[in-house]
């Protein structure tokens, strides 16, 4: 997943994110996939970014 807006990274996905958690990829209000997180790749180096 990318997150594209940098104060939604900063503000949501850091706090949230973590190993295990599961969630689901939106397209509206219509849910299209499960997910869960495996790996965090880059999240936390730079939030900022």
């Amino acid at each position: 997943m990318w997150i594209l807006f940098p104060h939604m990274r900063k503000e949501v996905h850091t706090k949230r994110v973590e190993l295990g958690v599961i969630g689901y990829f939106m397209e509206g209000p219509k849910r299209v996939a499960v997910v869960e997180v495996i790996e965090i790749v880059g999240l936390h180096s730079n939030p900022n970014l």
